[in-house]
């Protein structure tokens, strides 16, 4: 699983960039039509991906959002900052994979590709799974 990773890692990345153009076209309040577009390729984007590939890519994502902590802010000025606490991981690459993929076996193409496409911070779960997993 963590070959497979690390062979997803640029099409992880590619992802990543698709998401970061949606969030800059949204902030520069570019036209309806144009973030349709961008939606419609990352759609397309993890549509692509065969089931083994979809799981090993929610893994990553569900290390990125499990395996540190997380310090949230209420009272700041934005509602949704928080900053990253940097616990020490304890378990190798293959561990980590084989622990957060475990009920991920069974679920279908569908479902996982449902699952990423509905969420909304892919990419920032994406970016911290893949550096914890040095990938």
């Amino acid at each position: 699983m963590v070959l497979l990773a690390n062979q997803l890692a640029g099409r992880m990345r590619a992802l990543i960039a698709i998401e970061s153009k949606i969030v800059d076209a949204k902030h520069k309040h570019e036209k309806e039509q144009a973030i349709l577009e961008l939606d419609k390729k990352r759609s397309a984007m993890i549509r692509s991906f065969t089931r083994d590939e979809l799981i090993v890519i929610k893994t990553v994502m569900n290390i990125g959002r499990s395996e540190r902590g997380y310090r949230f802010f209420a009272n700041s000025e934005r509602s949704d900052y928080y900053e990253i606490i940097r616990l020490p991981i304890e378990l190798n690459e293959r561990e980590l994979m084989e622990k957060y993929s475990y009920y991920l076996v069974h679920k279908t193409e569908r479902e996982l590709a449902d699952a990423i496409e509905y969420y909304t911070a892919v990419s920032e779960q994406l970016k911290e799974g893949m550096a914890i997993l040095k990938l």
